[in-house]
């Protein structure tokens, strides 16, 4: 009955690949000014930076004649060091007024915080310029597990291999990132430590061992094995040797991601002839279908407000693009329009950003879409990167 209900819903213009386009989530951002002021070698760099940080937020906006006041000020100290003041103001109240103290080296960090801090002391809510994106990025023969920032210093390399690296993963509290290298005939799954910067096996079954998704407190990794010589998914501890299988079909079941409630899973399954999205509960039951409007689904993610699912599927004469459905399938929304290639939605912590790889500049590429302004910003800018995952809001933050 649901599945002919949805199939009512969807007109016939959907069906043939003409979807509505994204529209903006969440209210008018909020106008503020902007004073950055100090010795001009970092206060041109950090006032360029801080309103990039303060435009992408997707709460706040700089503009001539705002309603609220953020001013900094940059003095330099001995040894290379750097001292930052910032200030807060709205209704001639001072909301925030910290000092930020770094390396010169390290300015866009001390940036950032002051761009997150201010997002929170006016909105109460979480900024995302503090966090980082990591990826895989291809060069000639070499596969890297990298991280890049929001700031023109370019991104790091974590790892390096000729071996297949591929879907990272970064755990909920940052600790670690999983990922899947096909090292020998096996693809196997790997965690990277990221204080230790080490990487150690940690799943090697028979076949693949990939698409590794974090349940949200950490405890468990959903991952997609071919153990049984069918694509499907199952369930394990880090830590322990047990697995619980969660689907057991002839068709595929792949590319698990699971809720912020921790209780149910949405997931990729060609069961109807076709790959399509599914959401099943956390122990496998009750699989439902979800997507109708496409030929072909792939890579859902589910939104840290456990309120959307984007996904990437193939549209006529367009390609593969990125796409947003609410929760229970209905509200489909196109994200994407440029390029043939994009794939892989990854969202950021707060649910106001998407991060995908896209083929729109001739190369696959990472951005990242702010879903109020509906701003493009393209992350990464050498060699391949693709399969992006956004690391968790910085600890201490929640203020």
């Amino acid at each position: 009955m649901r599945a002919a209900a949805l199939l009512v819903i969807l007109s016939s213009s959907a069906l043939a690949g003409d979807f509505v386009q994204m529209t903006p989530i969440g209210a008018d951002c909020l106008p503020v000014t902007l004073e950055v002021r100090g010795d001009r070698e970092y206060a041109r760099p950090a006032g360029e930076q801080l309103r990039e940080d303060i435009d992408f937020s997707g709460l706040l906006m700089v503009a001539d004649d705002g309603t609220a006041d953020i001013s900094v000020a940059i003095e330099t100290l001995s040894g290379g060091r750097l001292r930052m003041t910032a200030e807060v103001e709205a209704e001639g109240e001072v909301l925030l007024s910290r000092e930020y103290a770094s390396d010169a080296s390290d300015l866009y960090t001390s940036v950032h915080r002051i761009a997150d801090d201010a997002v929170y002391a006016l909105t109460g809510e979480q900024g995302i310029a503090s966090t980082r994106l990591c990826f895989i990025q291809r060069s000639g023969s070499y596969y890297a597990l990298a991280v890049k920032g929001f700031d023109p210093r370019g991104s790091s390399t974590l790892l390096r291999d000729t071996c297949v690296i591929t879907t990272p993963s970064w755990s909920p509290d940052g600790s670690e990132i999983a990922f899947t290298a096909f090292r020998g005939d096996n693809g196997d799954l790997y965690f990277f430590d990221t204080g230790s910067s080490r990487a150690g096996r940690v799943l090697s079954r028979q076949g693949l061992n990939t698409t590794p998704a974090w349940t949200p407190d950490g405890s468990a990794v959903l991952v997609m094995l071919t153990l049984e010589g069918n694509a499907d998914i199952y369930s394990f501890a880090p830590g322990s040797e047990g697995l619980t299988r969660l689907t057991a079909r002839s068709s595929i079941e792949t590319s698990p991601s699971v809720s912020p409630t921790g209780q149910q899973v949405v997931f990729t399954s060609d069961r109807t002839g076709t790959p399509q999205i599914y959401v099943m509960d956390i122990a496998g039951a009750g699989a439902e279908r979800l997507s109708y409007a496409h030929p072909y689904c792939d890579s859902p993610a589910w939104s840290p407000r456990g309120d959307l699912i984007a996904y990437a599927a193939r549209t006529p004469g367009q390609g593969i693009q990125i796409f947003v459905m609410n929760s229970d399938g209905t509200g489909v929304r196109q994200v994407t329009s440029e390029g043939t290639l994009n794939e892989d939605p990854a969202w950021g912590p707060t649910g106001r950003h998407l991060a995908f790889s896209s083929d729109r500049s001739g190369e696959r590429s990472i951005y990242v879409l702010e879903l109020n302004s509906l701003t493009v910003k393209r992350l990464t800018t050498a060699g391949e990167c693709y399969c992006p995952t956004w690391s968790p809001l910085p600890a201490g933050t929640d203020q």
